[in-house]
Formats: C-alpha cells, structure tokens, sequence
C-alpha cells in the first residue's frame, strides 16, 4: 500500500511540474526574453520566442549581430494595446551594439512589438 501512495505522490509531482513549465508568460515578458536572446545571439531561444512566420527574419536578426557585441540596457516593456488575438508591445531601453570600439545604441521604444499566442506562448511575429 505504501509503494502505490508513493508511486501516486511521485506521479502528482511530475504532472504538476509539467504543468508549471507550459504556462504561458505575459507578451511584454516574452517580448524582453526575445531582445535578451537577441543581445545573446541565442538563435534557438529566439526562434522558441517567435512566431512560425516570424522566425527566418528572427534568425537573419541574429546573424547580423554576430560580429558585434551587443548588452541591453535599461529594458522595461509593457503592453499598449490588443487587437483580438494580437498585443502589442512598447519598450524603454537600449541595444547598444559595438564594434571597433565604436557604439552604437537602437532605441528600443522607437519599435511597437506584435504578438501572437502560438501553442499557447506569447510569440514575437513583428515590430515596426
């Protein structure tokens, strides 16, 4: 009897730690994990954070920063308004590229964020 309440204890462990890695995180969250993996040239986690039409363009963002070094500072994003099944998504902060010594800083709040729910995750899938 102990060995099926035991066998039953550890089964309720990993259903409900499977159910805490699928939650989804907020699109002004997942929109800073996006820029974080970008400074990071971590292409497989930007393409976890991006939308299915999204991705190619994610990775080709990637590429063109590997020559560079790249920090962001002062990030802070928050949500300005939905559309359906869309948000969109505004940041403070910059992305302060260098290269030869020279620096060179995007402004992140110039660049208004969509996303999309895919698979039950905030997704980046543009940014004008």
């Amino acid at each position: 009897m102990k060995k099926i309440i035991l066998a039953i204890l550890i089964l309720s462990i990993y259903i409900t730690a499977g159910c805490g890695e699928k939650s989804s995180i907020g699109p002004a969250n997942a929109t800073e994990k996006y820029i974080l993996a970008l400074a990071k040239k971590d292409k497989p986690k930007i393409v976890a954070l991006s939308c299915k039409e999204w991705e190619e363009t994610a990775i080709l963002e990637v590429d063109a920063l590997l020559s560079v070094g790249a920090e962001v500072s002062d990030l802070s994003c928050k949500v300005t308004h939905e559309n359906g099944d869309e948000s969109f998504v505004v940041c403070n902060g910059s992305l302060d590229l260098t290269y030869n010594d020279e620096l060179r800083s995007i402004d992140l709040s110039r660049r208004t964020y969509t996303l999309r729910q895919e698979d039950g995750q905030w997704r980046v899938c543009s940014y004008e």
